[in-house]
Order: C-alpha cells, then structure tokens, then sequence
C-alpha cells in the first residue's frame, strides 16, 4: 500500500498557477495575506478590506504574518481575555468575529484562485489541474491511501473527475457512518462515472476538514455528515464549513476528527512507500509531526518520495520519519508533482 500525504504545495503547484495572468494564486501560510489582498472580485472587496484592518489592529501597520500566527494569536488572546475578564481594546465577541472573518477569507482566496475566471468574475466552475488528473490516472491505485492537510478540493474534483474505478466517495472519505452507511449526504455529486467497490476504494483523509465538509457536531462522531457541490461559493451570509483552523490547539482529538485522525496513524503504520507532495513537515504544527513520528512502523519503508523544491524541507521530512527508514530504503526527491507525475511508479515503488 502506498500512502501520499498532499500540503498546501501541492495545490499552490497546480499545472494551471501563473500569476503573470492570474494574479491571485492558492495561498501558502507565509504569503496568505499577499493573495487575499490580491482578490479582484467585488463580492469578497468588504470581507477583505475588513481582515486586513483586523490584522493592522492586532500587529501594526508593518506586518510581517503567517496565516496561523495571526489565528494562534487571535486563539490565545481570547484565552487570556476569558480568563482576566478584561475588556481593554478587545472582548471576546470582537475576537470570535475576527477568528470567524479570516475562515471566510480563506474561501475567498480559494474561491478567487481556484475557480475560472470570466469577464473578470469568478464562476463556480473549477479549474482542472493537468498534474492532479494524471496523478489520479497514472500513480494512485486502488487501497492507496491520500493524508491531506488542505481544506481546498482539488483531489476531490479530481477524483470525482478521473477516478472511475479507483474512488468510491461514500466510503472514501473515512467517515464513521452510521447503520446502513447512513448520516452521510451530498457523496453523489462526489462520485466518478463508474464509482468502485466501497471496500476497494482510494482512502482520501482530510485531516484539518474541507471547505466541503459541513458537520452538524464535530465533537460527535455519530453526526451527520454532509459533502456540499460548492465548496467555495457565497450564497447569502457566511459560507459554512468544517475545518480544523490553523491554531495552536488543534481540536483533532474529539468526535469526527479524532476518527479520521486514528485511520490516519493507522495507515501510517501500515504503509509500505509513503510519498509526501507539498507538504513540509512544518515544526510549529507539532500535532502532524508527532502522528508521523509515533506512527510509522520500524525498517518498514521500502520507499520514501519527498516532492519539494525546499532542501530542509526535504531533510526534515526524513528526519521525522527516520524511524521508518532502513538500510534498503529508496529515498527519491522531486522538485514538483509535474515531475512525479512524469516519472513511471515503478521509478520509486520497489
């Protein structure tokens, strides 16, 4: 079994990016505040205006912040706020419209990056990625799981798309449904021409949530489940959905993400040849390294694929999964998914 791990890399690495025409692109944590300043469509202009104010308020007009330390700091403020009682210049209320804002600002983004653009306005069609659809095609194969950490669809689409016989969304998501396969709604739309066997089906684990997720009780693992046809989309009010936020206290540990977190290590342990696409390891989210650390098998690797044009992203990829690495590892680097993609599996699969 092989096990992919996708980071906002691999989206920001889309075969369709180029900001010399579109000038918006999927965000990473360091510049997201460059790319949501460079939304142009109407709609989002207020939504926009308001975060940026937000985060002049809480870091100065000279800012130089990620999107999780500006949600971290947001997260700890209203802590403390809770626990001296102080009103001062903030109040729990102002800070919960704050924290709720930029989980809109980044549907915006999405919206604004992802989406096709026409007469200078977003449509709700999504954009095709060339390297997604051949990573879908020519690399995943049935029983092979994807970790995600992102809350953009591009994989789902891509799956619904080009994984007729590889993808079943009814059970491909991981959910702990009920009775019957009950308490899950909308995986129609989700589901390819020829959807496979459920038992058979790629594992697609979304472990921060997607803007396509909409959870009655996240805390409940029994709750109903619904995957929405828009996931980027405003329809009068806040667009609605269910992601773990980029805050220092990840709530993984409860209910319907506490499942999917557990299928996550578990597949870790399992996994023979794990590829990471994009996604870095990164030392502050210590919730991500220590499932990697603690999950994967000893000597187990066969092989490890790092897909990152970051040299200590690359080492601190191997460093984290060490464990699993043997003395007949394949270890392989690949600068971006175009060039995993172009490569044949059996390059990096032993």
């Amino acid at each position: 079994m092989a096990l992919f791990v996708f980071g906002a890399g691999a989206t920001r690495g889309c075969s369709f990016v180029d900001p010399s025409t579109h000038p918006c692109i999927p965000p990473l944590d360091r510049d997201f505040f460059t790319q949501l300043q460079r939304i142009r469509g109407r709609k989002h202009q207020k939504l926009v205006s308001d975060v940026m104010g937000d985060v002049v308020r809480l870091f100065g007009t000279n800012f130089d912040v990620t999107m999780e330390t500006v949600f971290t700091t947001v997260e700890h403020t209203r802590r403390m706020v809770k626990l001296t009682g102080g009103s001062r210049d903030f109040n729990e209320a102002e800070l919960a419209e704050i924290s709720s804002r930029l989980k809109q600002a980044i549907a915006a983004v999405f919206e604004e990056s992802l989406c096709i653009q026409k007469n200078n306005r977003t449509t709700r069609r999504p954009r095709t990625c060339n390297w997604h659809r051949r990573f879908i095609q020519n690399c995943l194969r049935r029983g092979d799981v994807i970790i995600s950490f992102n809350y953009d669809c591009i994989l789902d689409y891509s799956l619904k798309h080009f994984g007729s016989g590889k993808w079943n969304a009814h059970k491909g998501y991981g959910f702990k449904l009920q009775p019957g396969g009950r308490g899950l709604a909308g995986e129609s739309f989700w589901q390819p021409e020829k959807p496979t066997s459920p038992d058979l089906t790629v594992k697609l684990l979304k472990l921060h949530g997607s803007l396509h997720f909409q959870i009655d009780d996240v805390d409940d693992t029994s709750s109903a489940l619904e995957l929405k046809e828009r996931p980027y989309t405003r329809q009068g009010g806040d667009l609605k959905f269910s992601i773990i936020p980029p805050e220092w206290h990840k709530r993984f540990d409860k209910g319907v993400f506490a499942h999917l977190w557990k299928q996550a290590s578990d597949s870790i342990y399992d996994a023979e040849h794990i590829v990471l696409v994009g996604y870095s390891l990164p030392p502050t989210d210590l919730h991500s390294t220590a499932l990697f650390r603690t999950s994967v098998r000893k000597d187990r690797l066969k092989s490890l694929v790092v897909v990152n044009p970051n040299q200590e992203a690359r080492k601190r990829a191997r460093t984290v999964l060490q464990r699993g690495i043997a003395e007949q590892t394949r270890v392989l680097s690949f600068d971006s998914l175009g060039e995993l993609v172009a490569a044949d599996r059996a390059v990096w699969r032993i």
